[in-house]
Order: structure tokens, then sequence, then C-alpha cells
């Protein structure tokens, strides 16, 4: 007998435990469909409800789409599509920015054992409060318009980048900070001349990825008067008017797809 058989040998048998765990979850799974009060008649006629469903959401209404004929432009799909871009990208950009002493301060290099563990709890604080609850709370202050919507982004936004950024800082490369360390650099010096140039593409890779997460994330926001596609969307969806909600999801697809593109590409480039 070769050493692996003896070690596959002695290797302990869990397939009885792996066997028990597969059942109870199966009994678990079957056991949650008890309360679940299915309607078998919807069930039946699903396939016809599809299929309705399907030639009307794609029977887009290209006046509203583009803003032309019965409609003016600002009041288009195309329109609030641009705006709803607008708002994740300046979301994104504020966020970032102001996302930098935090992750700073969060990173055990440049804040310390102390002062990362308040910075860590600061930013935790931040991502905790889901976008829309936010949103919510800061319509009452701004009002029902697209800076609510860009507010809510760059502020949400910070916990997430802060979170990245001081990571980053944590993995890079000491030894230039070292060397500074030697010839008598101080914090200021050592973050400007040994840590920005490290990091840097590293940072705006991050702000690029948030860019992805935050347009989708602005057209939610709109169902609570944060500007952009939601707001329209949450009305024809109220109405039954799968047009209008078809020249929506239109426009969501094309506006994600292009940042997606613009950012990998971009992404690809700095990392």
């Amino acid at each position: 007998m070769t050493r692996a058989e003896q070690r596959l040998k002695e290797k302990p048998n869990k397939w009885i435990i792996n066997l028990i765990f597969t059942i109870v979850l199966l009994i678990a799974v079957g056991y949650s469909f008890k309360g679940a009060h299915i309607n078998m008649t919807r069930i039946q006629t699903l396939g016809i409800t599809i299929r309705i469903f399907l030639a009307q959401i794609t029977d887009i209404n290209f006046e509203l789409f583009f803003g032309y004929g019965l409609y003016e432009f600002n009041q288009g799909i195309t329109y609030l599509a641009i705006e709803t871009l607008a708002i994740g990208f300046l979301g994104t950009l504020i966020g970032a920015v102001l996302a930098i002493p935090f992750g700073f301060f969060a990173s055990k290099s440049i804040g310390g054992k102390i002062g990362s563990k308040i910075g860590q709890v600061i930013l935790i604080l931040i991502r905790v409060l889901p976008e829309i609850i936010l949103a919510i709370i800061l319509v009452r202050g701004f009002g029902i318009n697209a800076l609510t919507g860009i507010i809510t982004i760059a502020i949400h936004s910070i916990g997430m980048i802060g979170k990245m950024y001081s990571e980053a800082v944590d993995n890079m490369d000491r030894s230039f900070t070292e060397a500074l360390d030697a010839v008598g650099a101080n914090k200021l010096q050592k973050i400007r001349w040994g840590i920005i140039p490290q990091i840097l593409a590293d940072f705006m890779s991050i702000a690029l990825y948030r860019l992805d997460i935050n347009v989708r994330s602005a057209t939610v926001l709109g169902v609570v008067g944060a500007g952009g596609l939601g707001t329209l969307m949450y009305t024809a969806g109220s109405y039954l008017d799968w047009r209008t909600l078809g020249g929506c999801l239109l426009a969501i697809i094309v506006v994600v797809l292009i940042v997606d593109a613009i950012s990998s590409k971009l992404r690809s480039k700095l990392i």
C-alpha cells in the first residue's frame, strides 16, 4: 500500500454526516412549502400570463422613450435615463473623494491600532443604513429631486469605498514607506510620496466598481422621489402600464451595459 493510499484510508469517513445533513435540509425545504399557500390555478395559467405580459412589455411607446410627439424631451425615458446616470456618477465621484480620509483613518498602517478601529466602526455605521431608508430621510430635507439621490448615493458609497480603500492601503508594499522613514519623512510626506503612487490605481478601480452598483441603485432611489427613472417605473407599475415599464427596463439595460463596458475597460488598464 502506497503512502497516499494509506493516508486516504486513515481519512475520517464523513459520508454519513453529509447524508444526514442533506436529508435534514431536504426535509426543512419540503416543510417550508407547507405554509406557502400555492395557488395551483395561477400556476396552470402561468404560461398564458407570461405570454400576455411579454407581448405588452415589448410594445414600447417610443414617443415617450425618446421624448417627442406628444411628449417633451425632458419628459421622455431617455432624459430620465441620462439623469439616472448623472445621479450615479456624481454620487460615486463625491463618495469616492470623501471616502479617502475615512479609508486612511481606518487603515492600520496610517490610523494605528486604535484609530483604525474607530474608523472601521464609522464605516460600518455608514453601511448599516440601507440606501432606500437614507433616501426617505433625506427627501424630507432636500425635497423630491435628483440632488437627494446624489447625496444618498454619496453618503452610502463612503461606507463601502472607504473600507476597500483601507484594505488597499494595508496591502501595499511597505518598503517605500520604510525607506521614507529612514530619511526622516513625516506622515504627510510618506502619504504623498510613498503611499499615493502605489494605491492611486487601486482607488480608481474601486470607484469604477462602485459606479456599476450606484447606477443600478439610482433607478431604485427614484421610487422614493430621489430623481431618475425610478419614479416613472413605480408609477407605470402601479397603473399596470407595461409599455412604459418596458421602455424603462430597456433604458436601464442600455445604460448598465454602457457603464459596465466602459468601467471594465478602464479597470483592465488600471490593474
